[in-house]
Formats: structure tokens, sequence, C-alpha cells
């Protein structure tokens, strides 16, 4: 009677390594989700889960160097013969089996690492140049923030394709050794009778836990300081009380930064016939509000609204709402939002925006009422 043996199982994905793989799908996974599927105001989510993303491999690269031996990058296969190597065992059909990452395997991993960082960094770049939040809102200036704007949005793709490439080079070599390479990383053994490590070592956790917990109190302790500190370009404005009461007694009193001097320059001088109304004030208390929308127009502060609404309606050039970039941004939604009340009217920014009489504008506080969403 034939008996089968069971293969004897070898642990090689040590916890930590099996921790930071799953929890990395999961960051990348609600990254990915709320850049590309999800509304603006998901923006929160997406910025923790960027800072997890980077957090873990951080994490990854101390253990790199301080864990066990298949957690070693020593032992990562990045030899270009190791690679052609590879390739030429697929195309013969011959398989051996790599107790860790395999040559292709080796270079997908460290791709990611890089690629990965990139996004993060071009993304906390793009949160303190363009929308003056994060550690770096007091460093970077609005178009440095726009200018990685593309390359942060290229590198996700990259990483949709790498995904993609990883899925589908772990099912082929799945299929190829016979051995479920993602159950391995579930579990943390693989059957013997695969190629040993080069290098063996024993990990030293107690070091690890020390360079983390050192590194990060001080990256937070930055991160905290840096946070507190205004954004680059942003001035405090102090607001008028005459243009309070004077304009937010019609409709919401906009922010000086939504136009340029030369827009509110033409409307405080044409107040008696102000979009068809008139609005006449006295000429001291005219010329107080012009001066205080002048001295905090769009061109004296760099927030993201600021820079986008300097550029005007070459027809309409006193409408906040026929600016290119109000338009382009309003344009999917349904006139019947804005008529329905809470909102009524498309001047009135505040109904959906939490923040609009700070002029900030930050895509967390985007919210629209659900009885205009109905």
């Amino acid at each position: 009677m034939n008996v089968a043996i069971a293969a004897r199982k070898v642990k090689v994905w040590d916890l930590p390594v099996r921790l930071f793989h799953w929890l990395l799908v999961a960051s990348c996974g609600t990254a990915l989700v709320t850049g590309f599927l999800l509304e603006a105001n998901w923006l929160s989510v997406h910025i923790w889960a960027g800072g997890i993303v980077l957090a873990l491999i951080a994490a990854r690269a101390v253990w790199g160097f301080t864990g066990p031996t298949y957690a070693r990058f020593r032992n990562f296969t990045l030899s270009p013969s190791a690679v052609f190597a590879h390739l030429k065992d697929i195309a013969t059909g011959a398989v051996h089996r790599d107790g860790g990452h395999n040559a292709l395997g080796a270079w997908m991993v460290t791709g990611f690492f890089i690629v990965l960082t990139g996004i993060c960094i071009t993304g906390f770049m793009m949160l303190g140049g363009m929308f003056k939040q994060g550690p770096l809102k007091a460093y970077l200036s609005f178009a440095t923030g726009r200018l990685v704007r593309e390359p942060h949005e290229l590198l996700a793709w990259l990483v949709l394709a790498m995904v993609a490439a990883h899925i589908a080079g772990v099912v082929f070599e799945s299929f190829r050794s016979k051995e479920n390479l993602a159950r391995a990383m579930v579990t943390g053994v693989k059957d013997e009778g695969f190629i040993p490590a080069r290098h063996v070592y024993t990990s030293n956790p107690a070091i690890a836990l020390a360079i983390i917990a050192i590194a990060g109190a001080v990256l937070a302790y930055t991160g905290i300081s840096a946070n507190a500190l205004p954004g680059l370009g942003v001035k405090p404005v102090t607001a008028d009380a005459a243009w309070q009461k004077e304009c937010g007694d019609c409709h919401m009193a906009f922010h000086p930064t939504l136009l340029p001097a030369a827009s509110w320059e033409k409307i405080m001088s044409s107040l008696d016939d102000h979009f068809g109304e008139d609005a006449s004030l006295p000429p001291e208390t005219a010329t107080a509000i012009a001066a205080f929308l002048k001295a905090n127009s769009a061109e004296t502060s760099d927030t993201l609204p600021a820079n986008v609404f300097r550029r005007v309606s070459e027809t309409r050039p006193l409408e906040i709402t026929q600016t290119p970039f109000w338009l382009r941004l309003h344009g999917e939604i349904p006139d019947a939002v804005f008529k329905a009340p809470p909102v009524n009217s498309r001047q009135n920014c505040a109904a959906c925006h939490g923040d609009a009489a700070s002029g900030t504008f930050v895509p967390q506080a985007i919210s629209i009422p659900k009885e205009t969403a109905k």
C-alpha cells in the first residue's frame, strides 16, 4: 500500500514580514480607491492611507537590515544574471523553487518600495503646496505642489500596473512550481526542497524596535511642529466689519482671495448696478470695503482658490461662478442641486463648503446637503 508522505514545512516568512505585506495591501488599496474612485471629501482617508504606506515602508527598511534570513535585503537576488537565469528557466520549463523571492520577485518588491515612496513624497508635496496642509505647507509654494501632481498620478497608474503584474506573477509561479505562494505569505511556511538563502541571519527585534521608536518620535515631533506653521504665502485675513455687514446682508460675503484686485475694483465702482440691483453705499463705506478687498485679493495669497480664481472669465470677469475653474469643477452638478434648498443659489458656497468663510475650500470640508441630493 502506498502511503503519501507530507512534505515537511519550513518557516520562511516571519510575522513582521507577513504583517507588513498584508497591511501594505490594505493601505495601498485604500489609497487607490479614495484617490481614483471616491469623491474629493475622502482626502483625509487618502492622506492617512498614504502616511501608513510610508510608515510601513520605513519599518520594513529597518527590518530588512535587522530581521531574520528571508527578511534581509542581503538575500534579495537583484543581479541581472539571476534575472536572465530565471527567465531561461521559465522558457525551458525548469523549476527551481526559491526560499525567499526569486529574481523577478525581488525586483518587483524593490520596485514597489521605490515607486510607493515616490507616490507618498509627491502626495505630501501636493498636500503642502496646493492645499496648504501637512508638514510641508510652510515650505512649498502652490506652483511646486502643482508641479508634482502629474508625477503623483503617473506613479499611481504605474503602481496599478505593477499590482496587476505582481498578481499575475504570483499566480503563474504558483502554478509553475506547484506551491501556493499567496498562502505561504499567510502561513509563513513553504514545503522543503527549495533553494535556501545564501546568507543566514538571526533577527534583532530589540534593535529594530529601538530604531523605529526613536525615528518615529523624531519624525512625529518634527511633523507636528511643521504642521503648526502657517502655509507658505498665506497671510491671515482679518475680516472687515463693513465688508461682513454690507456684503453679507444680501448674500454670502465672498472671501477677498476669490477674485483678483481688478475684478473687485470694477465691482465696487459699479454698485449702483450690482448684477441688476442697486447696492449703492456711502462713499466712505464703499472706499473702506474696496481697500480691504484689494489688500486681500487673489494676488496676495498662495492658496489653491487664490491661484485658480485669478483667471476670470473673459466675458464675465466679475463673477466667481463664471471662472473657468469654477465651471470645470461644478460642471457635472445638476442645476437642481443649486436651485433646491438649502443651497438655493450657485453663489451660496457655504451650503456645501464648510470652510467657505475662511477662503480655504479644502476637499475634506465639502458636503452637499442631503436635501439637494434627492
